[in-house]
């Protein structure tokens, strides 16, 4: 099943990725693809008809089509502590490529869009032992990706 999303859309219809397993993170050509894993719980949903459309697949790929020239922006912060503070850390779509695919575990929040701004937001855990472990600090992913249109591939 295709669901494709229009940049001047206001519904974002990323169905059940929320709580979802991100697997991967590749470029390819003017595409960013986020390969999801997927698993679903009936509790989980009260409307069935939902359920019911979604519970076959397994995985998702989130497909992101690029402007021709691009303005991306990829960081890692941490939760406000109790002082109000915050720590970020921006990265560049290499660094960010490499990071995200060597995170211990990451999961889909959400996603949102402002013209051609289109916003995805993770929470990440970096084991605090292994080689990004320097990263363990950050909660949460966020990247900004200058696109023409989102196409969700699940299957």
């Amino acid at each position: 099943m295709e669901t494709v999303f229009e940049m001047s859309d206001i519904d974002y219809p990323y169905g059940v990725l929320h709580d979802q397993k991100l697997n991967s993170v590749r470029c390819e050509d003017n595409n960013f693809v986020f390969s999801f894993d997927i698993e679903l719980f009936k509790d989980d949903y009260d409307d069935e008809e939902f359920y019911e459309k979604y519970k076959n697949f397994r995985h998702c790929d989130m497909v992101v089509e690029m402007n021709n020239e691009p303005f991306n922006y990829f960081e890692l912060v941490t939760c406000i502590n109790t002082k109000g503070k915050f720590k970020g850390l921006s990265l560049n779509r290499k660094n960010f490529i490499d990071v995200i695919n060597n995170v211990t575990s990451a999961t889909f929040v959400l996603c949102s869009a402002t013209y051609s701004e289109f916003k995805i937001e993770l929470c990440v855990y970096f084991d605090k032992k292994r080689k990004y472990k320097k990263y363990a600090k950050y909660d949460m992913c966020n990247i900004t990706l200058d696109a023409k249109k989102v196409i969700w591939n699940y299957y």
